[in-house]
């Protein structure tokens, strides 16, 4: 069955209602190509335009954010497809400048908004390559990790989608959505590797004439069970020290929250006496 997923886009992040780059490939008129033309070749189609051709790069920086607020409001309103093209075009102004500090944040926003928006609609490989491209920007993007993580994990891709998530869960334990979408992978993990133990024990259930080949496949089995069954208890012990960090970050988030309160009692009892 197919998780349900909530994605939301950063909110500095335009839209745009465009649905492509202008220019297109041109081929000549028939009309106006000389039919006694020594060459006798046809004449080659005109290249398309890029966007930012003619733009600087404050240019480029101003016309591309613009189209990331537009493709926020359709983001925004539902219209998934709308924002994919408000942030396609976004990056077609800022490919050239992505060196540029200022053009490289913007397009580390517009680059993983993508990827949310692909994420609506399914289309998990374009998602993934979305957030892969953020990723060759900022390595450690946690909207990134996570969003290239669910596109790997709905296309089964499930050891990758788990490195992402677990490094999502790292970098922020109070992330409830990776962390919810890490068990699910998880689980799917595991079913995997029971379905596969159960596939060894019917092959080799009856008798026969290819003992030692099948003692052989068995002594590779267990052997792959063992390294199974130690990077299953690494992977506890991780997920053990994840819970761990989430219950230390839930008693820091109390004890301000306490602290706070003591205060404020504090304070009001300091101004009681001085009124007093």
């Amino acid at each position: 069955a197919t998780r349900s997923l909530v994605v939301v886009v950063d909110s500095g992040d335009p839209s745009m209602t465009d649905t492509t780059a202008p220019g297109h490939d041109v081929l000549p008129d028939p009309g106006s190509v000389d039919s006694d033309s020594s060459s006798g070749l046809d004449e080659a189609p005109v290249a398309a335009a890029d966007v930012s051709d003619g733009l600087s790069v404050d240019e480029c920086v101003l016309k591309a954010v613009e189209a990331k607020e537009r493709g926020n409001g359709s983001f925004k309103g539902g219209e998934n497809a709308e924002a994919c093209q408000a942030y396609q075009l976004a990056a077609q102004y800022l490919r050239r400048h992505s060196e540029v500090p200022a053009a490289k944040e913007v397009l580390l926003s517009v680059q993983t908004n993508l990827a949310a928006a692909q994420l609506r609609l399914e289309l998990w490989e374009d998602a993934a390559a979305a957030a892969t491209a953020a990723l060759a920007l900022h390595p450690a993007s946690v909207k990134a990790l996570f969003r290239r993580g669910v596109a790997r994990a709905r296309m089964g891709e499930l050891s990758d989608a788990k490195a992402d998530l677990t490094a999502v869960c790292k970098a922020d334990a109070r992330n409830r959505d990776a962390r919810s979408e890490l068990a699910a992978v998880q689980e799917r993990l595991a079913a995997a590797k029971e379905a596969e133990k159960e596939k060894l024990s019917r092959l080799f259930a009856g008798k026969s004439l290819y003992a030692p080949e099948e003692r052989e496949v068995r002594r590779k089995a267990a052997e792959q069970a063992k390294r199974d069954r130690e990077r299953v208890a690494r992977e506890a012990a991780e997920e053990e020290a994840l819970r761990a960090d989430w219950r230390r970050e839930c008693e820091r988030l109390r004890e301000e929250a306490r602290s706070e309160r003591r205060g404020r009692r504090e304070a009001a009892a300091a101004a009681a006496e001085r009124r007093a």
